[in-house]
């Protein structure tokens, strides 16, 4: 055999060695995609605002594309079984991540070990929607304002409890934040979940808490808990009476939680794009927005570089709040 021919054939054998090495899904395209049914993870359990987001989009997507879209709930951990999952899937668009500012920014400094890289593994598709913080207390509290809530606490520091969803939850940091920039001590319970804190408040087992606006818009409007401040810069269309932090003094108490649609870092730009397209349209419908309305989220539509800006900004900001507490967990 000639040495041309058999560096030629060498060759070929390196080349398809090579194209064997590299993983299936590097040569998806929107071409080719969706080939199969695609599958949206949801870090939380059925029935929450960002699973009724999920399904939503599901729905538009299975019109569009013509393909089955299904949601599927990982709830544990904070969001991370759901964000580690998504990570590892293979980045061939047939696998969507519903993001939040715990799995892609708090969680990240919360956790001594966390088995994803909420920057490196995945591709931002875009927000879909955001959600400012509350302050709110039972009914049974005698103070109608901010300042007379926060004067009231301080006469009694360290009698009054709020409640969270846990340990580490945007709710339980916001509380957090309050407390440090009033200066004063209330006791944190955790609950297992926001739907048991609430149901505490009502009950007045609890003096506060520090919820979305979603988690308490109907305990709100039937007068069960009173809402004493929205940690915005602007004005609610949904709570239009209640008074924003910066108005009462406070600029810097600005709070909210978020989602976002994420896929695999590995998912091609054409795919991704593709996505985005769908999601801006789903976000531009009135219906989704809507919809969202009735759960009190109003929708905010940004691009892409704003929202990445955004998210690095919160990733930073959390971080130096719960090394300030001395937060871990495993």
């Amino acid at each position: 055999m000639s040495l041309a021919r058999r560096r030629l054939i060498l060759g070929c054998a390196a080349a398809a060695a090579s194209a064997a090495a590299v993983p299936i899904w590097a040569h998806a395209s929107s071409d080719t995609w969706p080939s199969k049914t695609i599958v949206i993870l949801v870090p939380f359990p059925a029935g929450g605002s960002a699973d009724l987001s999920a399904r939503l989009l599901a729905e538009r997507l299975k019109t569009v594309l013509g393909r089955p879209v299904v949601v599927e709930n990982k709830p544990g951990a904070g969001g991370n079984l759901a964000a580690a999952e998504a990570a590892r899937a293979q980045g061939d668009g047939h696998t969507l991540f519903i993001g939040t500012n715990g799995t892609q920014t708090i969680n990240q400094s919360l956790y001594r070990h966390l088995s994803y890289d909420p920057v490196a593994d995945f591709a931002a598709i875009g927000m879909m929607w955001s959600a400012p913080h509350l302050v709110v207390v039972h009914p049974a509290i005698p103070t109608r304002s901010l300042d007379s809530f926060i004067a009231y606490a301080r006469a009694r520091s360290g009698e009054l409890s709020y409640g969270s969803s846990g340990i580490g939850s945007s709710i339980h940091l916001f509380g957090e934040m309050f407390k440090a920039r009033t200066g004063i001590d209330m006791v944190h319970v955790p609950y297992r979940g926001q739907a048991q804190a609430l149901e505490d408040l009502i009950g007045g087992r609890i003096a506060a808490m520090f919820p979305i606006v979603p988690d308490v818009i109907a305990a709100t409007r039937a007068d069960q808990v009173r809402a004493l401040a929205l940690a915005a810069n602007s004005a609610s269309a949904i709570l239009p009476d209640v008074p924003l932090m910066p108005q009462l003094g406070y600029p810097d108490l600005i709070a909210s939680a978020w989602v976002a649609l994420y896929a695999p870092a590995p998912t091609p730009a054409s795919i991704v794009g593709r996505l985005r397209a769908q999601l801006d349209a789903l976000l531009a419908s009135y219906a989704f927005v809507e919809r969202m309305k009735q759960l009190g989220i109003e929708v905010e539509r940004g691009g892409l570089d704003e929202f990445l800006a955004f998210a690095q900004q919160e990733r930073a900001r959390w971080a130096k709040l719960i090394q300030s507490l001395k937060l871990q967990l495993e």
